[in-house]
Parts: structure tokens; C-alpha cells; sequence
């Protein structure tokens, strides 16, 4: 393998994601998910309804949510997430045949605990009124560390935008903040000064011009949607649309929001995504969204994946490989993120490492296999090995995100190192069965590509994705898994050459069982050697040029940082 291009090769998506956060002090977040309070398990939402007012010149909020819930369990308390800059107003309620009920409340912490006056029983439906105002809190380190962030454009013109996955939607609304808890609908009433539009989730449904010169934008998402992926961006935008006809011969739009400076520059963004979108459907499916649409909102921060209004600031830079990594990974997460959901964040690595290997593919279908095998070299050289990339027991983002135990620096291995998981089940049970189980972690059924009204949308844990790929590949695959994933040290290949014979052996945590098969070229050329018990051997012929896994399939300690 070319050296050089081994090296050009590294820093791709997670890499450059990991370095932006490093060249800012490190700020720890707030917290989303973790284990579920009662009270809050007690309750499944169904809608969203989102009504603010955003005044730039005070960088204020004042706003109403009408949160529609089922209750699952008996409970006699309503408890949602506000962040403390707010202050709750009011809190109105309809529940059990009685509309309108002022209800008391009471702050504790980041939690607003809203007191029924009578224990709602499973199989009703609540409907909660929530009124508040405040100052956002503003974004230390967006869109990692995130809030509201209060810009202008180089023309003068406010250019406010919100990021909150690590923080959870509560930054801007009250809201149930787990990823568990999808909202089936969303819908927003955003109003702002006239002179702006508001990009947000979903189809636009009309702009209502008000008396005082204010403009109210309406907007409603009518797929499942995680709380993070809610936000809004407002800019003096322009619209560049085009539309985009997908693999089920269905169109929808892809809409880029620019700020007046990048007019000329986004037709070249939608140009790519167009690009993008062929290779994603190819692997994984339908785009998700397609009764929604495609949006690309010019941000002030690097990006993120807000489901159909994706956070676009990357400065249209190409990179070596002439094509914008940026927008190739936000738009990957419509499949990886939006469309198939952890429930809970320590199953975080299916948005991020499943997004990063599809990276590297990509890099593959246009450079060819030596630059994807580069890609992957550089990932394993950089990942950090300290907690496990799918650990069991429930996590807050920042857990998973930021490395213990002060959680400040990132750690970027559910990026990385599961990309490199992948690259490295891919070679254990082939290319057929791997890419098979990929696209049925998207779609687990064909059926399910026709969907475009919420059903195609679904949660899930690594152990699905372990069960998909022991069928699609008749093996036994719980040791794989155990090692690389549930634990974070990497195994270690030991080498012995004696005479004409190359032992090799597996070397793990705890003497976890791991028989994986190693590569060798012997004189140009590869055999695949067995390593049932976690050892095996080979012969080889007098004289023999010898290469231990040459192309860096198999992920080991020698492959890794500082070896």
C-alpha cells in the first residue's frame, strides 16, 4: 500500500469531527438519556406542538409546547425536561374528561415536576400545556456542547440557529428528553422578524404575515422524530431547490437554505447530495423521508444531522477525494440516526461507526479498495481503547461521547473504532453476507422500503445487529462482538516463526474465546488461516516472503495507537 496515500487517507469524517473539538477548551455537556425516572417511563408521546417567538435583538425565547402523551402506567406526576434558563408560566392541562385544568408545578433542577390532581390511569391520553420564557442557554462548543447560537451573516443580518444532541431538546422546549421517546408529529409555529425564514423539520405549511411585522413560519414533521432532531435555523435564507427521483421512483425535494454570501456556492452542494443519495440508496434502501423532504440548512457550526433540515457548515470544502465529507456524513445518518434509532445512547456507535464505515466506503466506490483499506488503517491507528464502544448498561450522551471520568475530552471510538468493527466483520463472513445484513439493519424487510408514513422508522441495539448478521451468515458470532464491542481492550495477534511453520495465536482481555481467521501472504500470495480455539497455524514453502494480514484487515493491538 502507498504510504503516502495511507496517511492522506486517515483523517476522514470522525477524525476531523474529533479535531474540531479538540482545538476548543473542553466544555462537558449537559446530559441526555440515561435511566428513565418513573414518572417519566409512565408516559409515551405522541405530538409535539411547538409554538415560539425568537427575539435576535434580546436573544430571548418565550414560547407555549402542548405535549400530547398516552399514559403507559398509573402515575399522578407529568415531569418533562426544561433547561434552567427558562421559566415555567403556566401549566395547563386536559386529562380524564376534564379540559383546561391549571395545574401546580415545581422546578427541580432540569426536571419540571407537574402535579395531577388525581392518579391517570394506562390507556389515557393527556394533553399538557407548558408556557415559558428565557434566555437560551448559549452554545459553549457547538454543535458537540450545544444551545442557541446568536451569529450575524457578513452582510449584518441575524443568523440564529439551535444544536442539542448531546443535550437534548430541552435547551429550547420542554420535552421528554430520552431516545427512547419518539414523537410520532411534530409541529412548530416559529415567529421571527420579518426580514427572516426559519428552515426546520418536516414540509412547510404556510408563513403568516402579523401585524407587527413579524412573520410565523409553520412547519410540521409527520414522521417519528428524536427530540434532538428538532431545531430550528433562522437566516435571511435563499432557497435553491431542486427535486430528486429515488430508487422507488418516488420524488421529493432537496432544498438547500443559504445564507445570501453562499448562493452561488450551494447548487454545488445539492449536486453532490444528488451523488450521495444514489450510493446510500444503493447499499441501504430508499431514502427515509421522501413524503417529507430533503433539507440542507447553512449553519454557523460544522453540522449535524437534524432529521430532513440537515445542519450544513462546512464552507463547501472538498476534500482530497474532491467531494465534501461533511455533508456525506450528516446525510448518512437519515439511515444511520433518523430512520434506525438507538434506544439508548450506549448503542450510540449504530448512528456514528455505522455512518463512519460508510465513509470509507464511499471512498472505496470512487478511489478504489487501496484507499479504502488507507481509510480503515488510519481509524484503527486512532482509536483509544479506553471504554467499550457498546457497553450494556444504560448511558448518558455524554458517557458514551466523552472519555471518564471527567468527561471532557472526546473519545471518538464509537466513531472509529466501529467503523473499523465493521471493516473487520466485513472480511470474517464476506462481502455477500455483510452487506446483506447491512442494508436489513436499514430495512429488516423489503416491505418496510415501501413505507414512507413512520413505519419504516425504528429502534435498535447492537444485539439485533449481531442477530442479522449470524443469519444472513450461518456463523456464530457472539465472541466477535464480545471483544471488539462489549469491552474495550483490543486483542492481541501473536506471532512465532519456527522452521517452516508460522504459529499464530489470539491473546485477549480476560481470555475472552476469540477465533478469529488471519490473512497470511505467502509469496504473493493470501490464504486465510483458521484460528478455531484461538490459535492456528500454517506451512510455509523454503524461502518464502511472509505478511501477517498485509492489508490491514483484522483489527489488533499492533494496528492501533502507539504501536
Amino acid at each position: 500500500m502507498n504510504k503516502t496515500l495511507r496517511y492522506l487517507c486517515a483523517p476522514l469524517a470522525a477524525m476531523v469531527l474529533l479535531s474540531a473539538v479538540s482545538a476548543q477548551q473542553a466544555v462537558r455537556p449537559t446530559g441526555s438519556g440515561g435511566v428513565l425516572i418513573y414518572e417519566q417511563a409512565a408516559y409515551d408521546v405522541e405530538k409535539y406542538d411547538i409554538t415560539s417567538t425568537i427575539d435576535p435583538e434580546k436573544k430571548s425565547l418565550s414560547g407555549s409546547t402542548i405535549i400530547t402523551a398516552k399514559i403507559v402506567s398509573p402515575v399522578d406526576w407529568f415531569v418533562v425536561d426544561l433547561d434552567t434558563p427558562y421559566t415555567v408560566k403556566t401549566v395547563i392541562a386536559s386529562f380524564t374528561g376534564r379540559d383546561d385544568n391549571r395545574l401546580t408545578h415545581e422546578r427541580r433542577g432540569g426536571k419540571i415536576w407537574i402535579k395531577f390532581p388525581v392518579t391517570v390511569q394506562p390507556g389515557k391520553t393527556v394533553r399538557v400545556q407548558i408556557d415559558y420564557e428565557g434566555n437560551p442557554r448559549v452554545a459553549p462548543n457547538p454543535p458537540w456542547v450545544g444551545g442557541f447560537m446568536w451569529e450575524k451573516t457578513a452582510g449584518g443580518e441575524d443568523w440564529v440557529v439551535n444544536a442539542c444532541q448531546n443535550d437534548g431538546a430541552d435547551c429550547w422546549f420542554p420535552v421528554k428528553d430520552h431516545p427512547s421517546d419518539k414523537a410520532e408529529t411534530v409541529a412548530l409555529s416559529i415567529t421571527v422578524p420579518g426580514t427572516l425564514y426559519v428552515a426546520s423539520v418536516g414540509r412547510l405549511q404556510e408563513v403568516i404575515s402579523n401585524l407587527n411585522g413579524t412573520l410565523t413560519y409553520r412547519w410540521l414533521m409527520e414522521n417519528p422524530i428524536s427530540n434532538y432532531n428538532i431545531v430550528i435555523n433562522v437566516a435571511p435564507y435563499r432557497l435553491i431547490e431542486r427535486e430528486y427521483t429515488s430508487v422507488t421512483g418516488e420524488k421529493f425535494p432537496i432544498i438547500f437554505y443559504a445564507i445570501p454570501e453562499s448562493v452561488e456556492k450551494a447548487p454545488k452542494i445539492i449536486e453532490q447530495t444528488e451523488k450521495f443519495l444514489a450510493f446510500f440508496e444503493k447499499y441501504l434502501g430508499p431514502y427515509p423521508f421522501r413524503a417529507e423532504k430533503l433539507g440542507i440548512a447553512e449553519t454557523p457550526h460544522l453540522g449535524m444531522e437534524h432529521s430532513t433540515i440537515i445542519a450544513y457548515g462546512n464552507k463547501f470544502q472538498d476534500n482530497q477525494f474532491g467531494f465534501d465529507w461533511l455533508m456525506l456524513h450528516e446525510l448518512g445518518h437519515e439511515w444511520w440516526a433518523n430512520l434506525v434509532t438507538a434506544s439508548d445512547w450506549r448503542d450510540m456507535w449504530i448512528h456514528e461507526g455505522f455512518q463512519s464505515f460508510m465513509d470509507s466506503l464511499y471512498v472505496e466506490e470512487i478511489a478504489g479498495k487501496e484507499a479504502y483499506l488507507a481509510s480503515m488503517l488510519g481509524r484503527m491507528r486512532n482509536t483509544n481503547n479506553i471504554q467499550p464502544v457498546a457497553p450494556r448498561e444504560p448511558r448518558i450522551t455524554y458517557e458514551i461521547y466523552y472519555r471518564p471520568p471527567d468527561y471532557t475530552r472526546s473519545d471518538g471510538d464509537i466513531y472509529g473504532k466501529g467503523a473499523v468493527v465493521l471493516h473487520t466483520l466485513r472480511y470474517l463472513i464476506g462481502d455477500e453476507a455483510f452487506f446483506k445484513a447491512l442494508r436489513r439493519m436499514a430495512y429488516p424487510t423489503k416491505e418496510m422500503e415501501s413505507f414512507t408514513d413512520g413505519r419504516q422508522v425504528r429502534f435498535a441495539t447492537t444485539d439485533d445487529f449481531l442477530t442479522i448478521a449470524e443469519q444472513e451468515s450461518r456463523m456464530e458470532l457472539d465472541w466477535f462482538f464480545e471483544v471488539y464491542l462489549r469491552q474495550p481492550e483490543v486483542p492481541e495477534l501473536v506471532e512465532e516463526r519456527s522452521g517452516s511453520t508460522l504459529k499464530l495465536a489470539w491473546k485477549t482481555p480476560k481470555g475472552l474465546p476469540f477465533a478469529m481467521p488471519v490473512p497470511v501472504r505467502i509469496a504473493g500470495k493470501t490464504t486465510r488461516v483458521s484460528m478455531e480455539g484461538g490459535s492456528g497455524s500454517v506451512t510455509l514453502p523454503a524461502n518464502a516472503s511472509v505478511e501477517v494480514d498485509p492489508e490491514g484487515w483484522v483489527f489488533r493491538k499492533s494496528l492501533t495507537r502507539g504501536s
